[in-house]
């Protein structure tokens, strides 16, 4: 029974080890879970690395936590001040807070630090829409769209700053191509059917597109007016 001691001892430390190990993960799993944490932790471990206090910016950034990004975001470009990534945080917080013109200046800066960071022009688009820039936010999306030109939403967006410009034949391919990457879109259907029928007095596309967002949708804010449109349109000979 002596010599069967060493070997229950050594099961008994493995066990402490696997147990040990356990923790230790399910401890960092707990993090990984709170994106915020983690990049809480990693600053704290390495405060003189921009790269943890751009995640946490963007972390609070997707929080809605928008002061706090600009504060983290901030402290990263102070260690690295080419960091293309801290720029685009700052340049979406500061779209979100409503000071749309330096969100157009930190995208911009984003970009000239790193010319490859094209996902930059997606958020550069919006922006310029929102203040009415139609061409500044065309040329973004298209900038965008020539690398990622299958993304989502992207071709519908800048189906409505076409739209917004009056250039519907042009809205109507956009619109169109959105339908290719995602045929349920339905505000896609829904644009596209009244184009149709507004702009170009085509009553059959009008009607299936009408018609295909209603079906996607049928709690649509605005059901009453398109049900209305649809049995007009349908009435016509």
């Amino acid at each position: 029974m002596e010599k069967m001691k060493p070997h229950v001892i050594e099961i008994g430390i493995f066990f402490i080890v696997i147990l040990m190990l356990s923790v230790g993960t399910y401890a960092r799993n707990r993090l990984w879970n709170n994106e915020k944490d983690l990049w809480a932790d990693c600053v704290k471990k390495s405060p003189h690395k921009a790269r943890p206090y751009v995640n946490l910016g963007m972390a609070y950034l997707n929080e809605g936590a928008y002061d706090k990004a600009l504060e983290i975001t901030q402290k990263a470009i102070q260690i690295d001040p080419k960091a293309a990534n801290a720029y685009q945080t700052l340049s979406i917080a500061f779209q979100k807070m409503g000071d749309l013109n330096q969100a157009i200046e930190m995208g911009k800066k984003s970009l000239e630090m790193d010319p490859t960071l094209y996902r930059v022009y997606y958020t550069l688009g919006g922006i310029y829409f929102e203040k009415g820039h139609y061409e500044e936010s065309e040329e973004a999306f298209k900038r965008f769209l020539k690398v990622f030109p299958y993304f989502p939403e992207v071709h519908h967006l800048l189906a409505i700053v076409y739209a917004a410009q009056k250039q519907f034949d042009k809205a109507v391919a956009e619109f169109e191509w959105e339908l290719r990457i995602n045929p349920y879109h339905i505000l896609a259907h829904l644009n596209l059917g009244q184009i149709y029928w507004y702009e170009f007095q085509n009553r059959q596309k009008a009607i299936y597109h009408l018609k295909l967002a209603f079906m996607l949708d049928p709690y649509l804010p605005n059901r009453a007016e398109i049900r209305r449109l649809i049995h007009l349109l349908e009435g016509l000979s």
